[in-house]
């Protein structure tokens, strides 16, 4: 009997922790997942103040223009540079912005030729 019992303990705690891996899998990809679209840097529009890991201020940079993703569609699109990758983008360079529906512009990246 004690071996049946700790067989239904492992399956049950191996049960749990797929499904924990599922639902968190699943809030990832809601709350970060979306579409890609792909911007050419034309000039930054402003600044706004950020804060590195290590409680040092720096400047943060927003830019905003006219995106388009892979089936052509073009959208207007706002974003800021978060501590993470806080350096300005040079003119002529190309990103990649995640836009999720619900919660917008979600990431970036900086897209090498």
């Amino acid at each position: 009997m004690n071996t049946k019992s700790n067989h239904l303990i492992e399956w049950l705690l191996t049960l749990l922790l797929i499904v924990s891996i599922l639902i968190n899998v699943g809030w990832f990809i809601f709350r970060y997942g979306g579409h890609y679209y792909y911007m050419k840097i034309s000039s930054s529009t402003g600044t706004s103040p950020i804060t590195l890991p290590v409680n040092v201020p720096a400047t943060g940079y927003q830019y905003q223009g006219l995106a388009t993703n892979s089936k052509g569609e073009k959208k207007y699109l706002h974003f800021n540079t978060v501590a993470a990758d806080p350096a300005p983008f040079k003119r002529g360079q190309i990103v990649r912005i995640t836009f999720n529906q619900r919660y917008g512009v979600t990431n970036y990246k900086l897209v090498h030729r």
